[in-house]
This record gives structure tokens, C-alpha cells and sequence, in this order.
């Protein structure tokens, strides 16, 4: 029997992820530049460096060449090395390199393979798993699936002078089961790295809810279960939202909670400060479906997961997804033709209020001549993808 507490193990692992800020400086031609292993030596703002996805993964392949000669192997002494690069893992020792056929995994999240190789160093017989990430999300996992690790699972986080280690299987014995069951879809909900959260309304606020309420306990451990997000799911995160926003409220429709608070503040109030209507917050709540069930997925080596398409994203006409923010038409129609613009020589993005709300200009507008008027066959309000390409390239 081995002695797990003789050897460490180490693993690296990375995240390709395409933000929308980052596809909109390729698009603009920010992109940074792109560096081969051969020209390494030549980087100067490294933390422009990795904010490519290809100088990242060149960088990965780079080091797991090098970490496989006799020369670097050498220097790993009595420690077990995993190296993980896209979908394959590699165990590295000072005499031979493998691959690891139980740690290939197609999951794109570093996130999620944390989870997956902290399950596999307990099912190996190690008496400790330390994770060390900084990361809300990985604390989340962590302590979702900690009692499926089989060892005491601990996370190393903190400052550089300021360096703590989280002890995971207690923190989760003092919350309990039930509510480190329902963290993944309660984070998902109210906001991370992929969804928009709720103004005003933080995390702190959402987790009191849920630790009062074992219905809502119950609404966010369902939350990812399945991909598709039925309407009885939906109809209780509306009634948490409520709670969100107004604790004494009884109303369990966030429409009406919206028309609520905003005659108890008389409409002095900001919109931010207004929960989203029905149709934005299914979209939201679709998004946070799918994220919650990537996350459920982190065990699983190869996870089906279905394109993020129709699930509260679309893409446009490049092939890049774009959020879909709502499906139905903003406000009443007769609301929208009292909207109006004050654009002077020509309606164009991001300056006309009318085209950045994906409206047509009405007879209110100031100028009555610009290309945003609806032709008279034209009998919808929005605009097209052609609309907003032919404003942005006019200039």
C-alpha cells in the first residue's frame, strides 16, 4: 500500500474562453499578437500575452514539451506532475511520462477539471487534496462536491502575503448538505463570469434566501439538472426574484412585483433598480440553466453538453454567440412610437437612442430623413443585422 503522504501532485490545466469584449477587439483589429514558442523570448506585456487563446495554448504545449524531456523530468524529483493540455492529461515523473487515459476529458472549464482531478488524486489514495485558485467559482465547486471526494479537500487562496487555506469539508459540514447542493445554481443565477447578475442585489442577500428557505433550496439544487428549463422551475426563480428585490412581498409574478415597487417609489427610481421583466429574466434564467448544468458536469469526462444556442445566446451573422437578451418587443407598441431621438444630421450607432434600442425612428424624432425610418412595407419595429452593419461602417 502506497503512502500518500510521501508525494505531492501538481496539475496545470487552462481555460479558453471567448468574451464578448475580447471578440470585439478581434473584430476592431486589438487582438494581440500571437507568439510561437520560438518567439517566447520576445514578450514584454505578458498579461497582454495570455489574453490570447492562442498564444495560451501554444504556451501550454510549449511547457508540456519541455516538462516531458529527461533534463526537466529530472527536477521533479519525488513529486508526481499532471499536466493537462486541451483534452488529453499527462503524469510526469522522474522516470517516464504517460498519459492518463482516466483524466482525458473534453470539459472546457480549468474550473470544472479541478473538480475532476480532485476526485481522481482521492480515488488514488492520497490522504489531502489542497486546489489552490482564488477563484468564487472554484470555492462554489468545491464545496458542492466535496462529499463526493473521498479525502479531506481543502483550498489555498489568498493574497501573497495574506494566504489562507479553506477547509472546504468542514465549511461544508457547517452549511449543510442542502445548501452547498443548491451554491451551483444560486451562483449561476445571480451572476459569474459568463451571466450578468442583478444590480443592487448581491450574492450575500440571494444566499440568506436560500439558508431560510429549504423551497428555495430545493429550486436551486434542480437548477442545471436538466438542459431544458421548464416553465414550473422558472415560475418559482420568478418568486425568488421577488423576494430579491422586496423581502415582504407576496406576489410570486415579477411583472407585478416590477409595477409594485415602481409605484411605491412613485417611478422616482432608475431602471437598474427595477427587477427584469418576465421575458428578459426566462433568458436569464435559460443562461443560468446551462451554466448550472455544465458545472453538475464536472465528474463526468466527456459531458454532453448541447450548443449554448436557444438556451438564452444566439449567434450572428459572423458565427459568434451574442446574448439574447429578450424575445419579445421592448414595450407596447404605443409606448415605442413615443419614443424619439434628437440626432441632428444623421442616425447612426451608438449616439442615435433610437438604433441603440433597436428601434425604428418615429414621426417624433428630430430628423425625419435618416435611414432608420421604416420603409412603408415595413411593419416591424426592429431593426435588422444589416441596419446596424451599414451604420457602424458609414463613418
Amino acid at each position: 500500500m502506497k503512502d500518500p503522504g510521501a508525494r505531492e501532485s501538481m496539475w496545470s490545466s487552462m481555460y479558453i474562453r471567448r468574451t464578448r469584449s475580447r471578440m470585439q477587439r478581434e473584430r476592431t483589429g486589438g487582438a494581440p499578437q500571437e507568439y510561437s514558442p520560438e518567439t517566447l523570448h520576445q514578450v514584454q506585456q505578458w498579461r497582454k500575452f495570455i489574453s490570447s487563446s492562442a498564444n495560451k495554448a501554444n504556451l501550454i504545449r510549449f511547457l508540456v514539451a519541455e516538462w516531458k524531456t529527461p533534463k526537466l523530468r529530472d527536477k521533479v524529483n519525488e513529486k508526481q506532475l499532471y499536466v493537462a493540455s486541451e483534452e488529453s492529461c499527462l503524469h510526469i515523473t522522474k522516470d517516464q511520462w504517460a498519459e492518463v487515459a482516466g483524466l482525458q476529458s473534453n470539459q472546457e472549464e480549468a474550473d470544472t477539471r479541478m473538480i475532476l482531478y480532485a476526485a481522481h488524486a482521492a480515488e488514488e489514495g492520497y490522504s489531502a487534496v489542497v486546489v489552490t485558485a482564488d477563484d468564487t467559482d472554484v470555492l462554489l465547486l468545491c464545496l458542492a462536491f466535496s462529499a463526493d471526494i473521498s479525502c479531506p479537500l481543502f483550498q489555498n487562496c489568498g493574497t501573497k502575503n495574506q494566504v489562507r487555506n479553506l477547509d472546504i469539508t468542514k465549511l461544508r459540514q457547517a452549511l449543510g448538505d442542502s445548501v452547498c447542493n443548491a451554491l451551483i445554481g444560486m451562483h449561476a443565477y445571480t451572476g459569474c463570469d459568463t451571466l450578468s447578475a442583478f444590480a443592487g442585489r448581491g450574492k450575500l442577500r440571494a444566499l440568506k434566501l436560500i439558508m431560510r428557505s429549504e423551497h428555495f433550496q430545493e429550486v436551486f439544487r434542480k437548477l442545471g439538472q436538466s438542459w431544458e428549463l421548464s416553465m414550473d422551475l422558472f415560475k418559482k426563480l420568478q418568486a425568488f426574484t421577488c423576494k430579491l428585490y422586496t423581502a415582504s412581498t407576496t406576489t410570486e409574478d415579477i411583472n407585478t412585483a416590477r409595477h409594485q415597487l415602481f409605484c411605491a417609489q412613485r417611478g422616482e427610481l432608475e431602471s437598474s433598480q427595477l427587477p427584469p421583466c418576465e421575458d428578459c429574466l426566462s433568458m436569464h434564467a435559460m443562461r443560468a440553466n446551462y451554466q448550472a448544468g455544465i458545472w453538475r458536469a464536472s465528474l463526468q469526462q466527456q459531458p454532453h453538453v448541447p450548443s449554448p444556442v436557444k438556451h438564452g445566446w444566439a449567434r450572428n451573422d459572423d458565427g459568434q454567440l451574442t446574448v439574447e437578451w429578450m424575445r419579445g418587443s421592448p414595450a407596447p407598441e404605443a409606448v415605442l412610437q413615443l419614443l424619439s431621438c434628437n440626432c441632428s444630421h444623421r442616425c447612426k450607432l451608438p449616439e442615435c437612442q433610437c438604433m441603440s434600442s433597436g428601434l425604428k425612428c418615429t414621426n417624433l424624432c428630430k430628423l425625419q430623413t435618416c435611414d432608420n425610418h421604416p420603409q412603408e412595407q415595413d411593419h416591424g419595429m426592429m431593426i435588422t443585422e444589416a441596419d446596424l452593419t451599414d451604420s457602424e461602417t458609414e463613418d
